[in-house]
């Protein structure tokens, strides 16, 4: 189990580096949710059920993100184009 939990804060912090390295803004709320994440894992005795929880929360930010960010692409290019950014 400890190895496990090992994993999980190690694949939390690379998830934070690459959000840092990568979106900062607009992944804000996700990069929250991966640090308290690996605050809860790093400890001696885990609380399994909020462990649980913010990972299922992070699941569900990262698949909006997933759907949502070609069309947030797309909306800066046009932007882009025209301009605007």
């Amino acid at each position: 189990m400890a190895t496990e939990r090992k994993d999980l804060t190690a694949a939390l912090a690379q998830s934070i580096k690459a959000i840092d390295d990568d979106y900062k803004d607009e992944m804000r709320e996700l990069r929250a949710l991966f640090a308290e994440a690996k605050n809860e894992a790093e400890k001696d005795e885990p609380d399994g059920v909020k462990l649980k929880a913010l990972l299922a929360d992070a699941n569900e930010m990262v698949r909006t993100f997933t759907i949502l960010d070609p069309a947030w692409q797309a909306v800066q290019r046009v932007a882009r184009m025209f301009g605007m950014l």
